[in-house]
C-alpha cells in the first residue's frame, strides 16, 4: 500500500487531471507528477486512434524524460517510422476496456529479448522495462501512457503497478467526459497530417523548414541529420501527399491551410 506521502501525491495527480482542461497540458502536467511517484526514465502519453477495427494508432505524443529533446525525439521518430509495426504488445491496443499492464507480465523473457523489436529498438536505447496504461472509451482505444526503464534501474515493482492502477479510473473519466474536446485534438492540424498521411513528427518538422525556405543543407544543420537523410524523408513526403517537388509540396501547405504549424 502506498504511505501518507504517496497518497497525497496521488491525489494531486487527481486533482491536475481533471483540472485542467488542454489536453496535452493534462498529459504533460500527468507525466511530470507521476516522475515523482515512480521512478522512470522516458515517458510518452499519446491520444489513440483506430484506422480500421483491428489496426490502432498512436498520435500526438507528449513526453517527460530524463534525457535531451534530441534523443526524445529520435526514441519516437524511430518507432513511427520503424518499429511501430515490430511492437509485440500493439495487440493491448486492440482492448475494449481500460487496463494496466507491466509487460514482463505479458510476454516470455527470453522469447521478448530474441525479438526485433527489443533488439533493434528498446535495447539500442536502453530503454527495456516497459509498463504502462491503456484507456479505452465507448469500447474503443483512445489514449496510451507507456514508462520505460533502464536495465539497470531494473522492472517496475508491483507498488508501481497499484499506483497506476489507482490513477486509471481517473483518467477513464477524464477522456470518457471529454470525447468532444479530444476529438478536435485528434483532428487538429498535426493529427491530421499523422492520420490520414501517416507523416512521423520528424516529416512534419521537415516540412516546416520546407515550408520557411531552408536548403536541404540549412534543414541537415538544425536537424542534425545529413545531407542524404533529409533527402530521404523529403523523398518519403513526396510519396506520401503525392507531390513531385519543393513547390508543390508549399501549394499543399497552403491548399489545407496548413501554414499555422510553422507560422
Amino acid at each position: 500500500m502506498p504511505s501518507q506521502l504517496q497518497w497525497e501525491k496521488i491525489n494531486e495527480i487527481v486533482a491536475s487531471i481533471h483540472s485542467t482542461k488542454n489536453t496535452s497540458a493534462m498529459r504533460i502536467a500527468f507525466l511530470q507528477k507521476l516522475m515523482k511517484l515512480i521512478d522512470f526514465d522516458f515517458a510518452d502519453f499519446n491520444i489513440g486512434r483506430m484506422k480500421t477495427t483491428s489496426d490502432p494508432h498512436l498520435v500526438d505524443p507528449v513526453v517527460v524524460s530524463k534525457y535531451d529533446s534530441n534523443f526524445e525525439k529520435e526514441f519516437i521518430y524511430q518507432y513511427e517510422s520503424t518499429f511501430a509495426p515490430m511492437d509485440y504488445v500493439k495487440w493491448l491496443f486492440l482492448s475494449s476496456e481500460s487496463l494496466v499492464y507491466r509487460e514482463s507480465d505479458l510476454v516470455n523473457e527470453e522469447v521478448r529479448k530474441k525479438s526485433p523489436f527489443y533488439l533493434h529498438y528498446l535495447k539500442a536505447f536502453d530503454l527495456v522495462n516497459i509498463a504502462g496504461i491503456v484507456i479505452a472509451s465507448g469500447g474503443q482505444f483512445v489514449g496510451a501512457v507507456t514508462l520505460y526503464r533502464t536495465e539497470k534501474n531494473g522492472d517496475f515493482s508491483d507498488a508501481d503497478i497499484y499506483i497506476l492502477k489507482q490513477l486509471l479510473p481517473h483518467l477513464q473519466n477524464k477522456f470518457d467526459n471529454e470525447e468532444t474536446s479530444l476529438q478536435k485534438n485528434i483532428h487538429s492540424l498535426s493529427s491530421l497530417l499523422k492520420n490520414e498521411y501517416q507523416l512521423t513528427n520528424r516529416e512534419i518538422e521537415i516540412i516546416g523548414y520546407v515550408y520557411n525556405g531552408n536548403t536541404n543543407m540549412e534543414i541537415g544543420h538544425a536537424l542534425h541529420i545529413s545531407d542524404n537523410t533529409v533527402k530521404k524523408h523529403l523523398y518519403n513526403l513526396y510519396y506520401k501527399l503525392d507531390v513531385k517537388n519543393r513547390t508543390q509540396l508549399v501549394h499543399f501547405i497552403v491548399t489545407h491551410q496548413l501554414q499555422d504549424l510553422w507560422n
